[in-house]
């Protein structure tokens, strides 16, 4: 197993624990991460941990399900899946992940967004609120968004495809006036072998008819609610490694997928 870089554990506070403390005793301001992005764009997509067991350690949080089924988006404690074709379903305990962040997410700061901001101008927001000494934060929106481009993907069955593949293949959806809740995180780039730099956000509608992996949205007026997070804790699935220093996926790469 590769070494843990030292400017990441400067960054984030980064700690691996065993399958059976994911659950255990969360510290607050800490995410818990199943898999790397890393694992997962080396088509690594058999699930590891249960539903169950993620929301012991989190409220909050995004992923996806086994086999790479979608999106998932955890608010308020439930986890929800947006599939690529079926209609948005509340997930099972017993259901496995691949690969998921989440949080017990506690409010450190809010700020009220009083008219409707275009997608840049979200994160430019965002961005001005992150913490400056980890750079790393949850986030919560809720409210009104004028428009809304989500996206999700198939599932897939072995032999796995490259992550490349699935995104080029990808559901997507525009909205307008919806109300609901984003959700997500942002990560320094000292974390971009284990996290996506910058923001990763998801969707869900409040009827909770839909959701997805937020490509762009406008948002306002909304509420938006910031937590600092001060530490990871990291469980690597069997067969996943940390990535060494000439195995990370390039910032482009991270892009291009993020983005589809």
């Amino acid at each position: 197993m590769s070494a843990l870089d030292p400017a990441l554990i400067h960054a984030l506070n980064v700690r691996l624990v065993d399958h059976d403390e994911i659950g255990i005793s969360p510290a607050d301001h800490a995410v818990v991460q199943v898999s790397t992005i890393a694992a997962l764009l080396d088509r690594q997509y058999d699930g590891d941990a249960t539903i169950g067991e993620l929301l012991t350690a989190g409220d909050l949080g995004v992923g996806t399900l086994n086999g790479l089924d979608g999106e998932l988006i955890i608010v308020d404690g439930e986890a929800w899946q947006a599939p690529a074709e079926e209609p948005v379903r509340r997930v099972a305990d017993d259901e496995l992940t691949p690969f998921a962040v989440v949080t017990r997410f506690i409010t450190d700061e809010i700020v009220e967004i009083e008219a409707p901001l275009e997608h840049a101008e979200l994160i430019a927001l965002m961005e001005q609120h992150a913490p400056p000494k980890s750079g790393c934060d949850a986030v919560r929106i809720d409210g009104i968004f004028p428009a809304l481009h989500l996206r999700s993907v198939h599932g897939q069955t072995k032999p796995y495809p490259a992550f490349e593949q699935i995104a080029a293949n990808q559901t997507e959806w525009h909205y307008e006036n919806l109300r609901g809740t984003v959700v997500g995180f942002r990560f320094p780039h000292a974390a971009d072998s284990v996290e996506m730099a910058g923001h990763h956000l998801h969707f869900i509608s409040d009827d909770r008819s839909k959701a997805g992996h937020v490509l762009e949205c406008s948002a306002g007026p909304a509420t938006l609610r910031i937590e600092t997070v001060r530490e990871m804790r990291l469980e690597l699935p069997p067969g996943v490694e940390l990535p060494g220093p000439d195995e990370r996926p390039s910032e482009q790469r991270l892009r291009e997928v993020e983005g589809g």
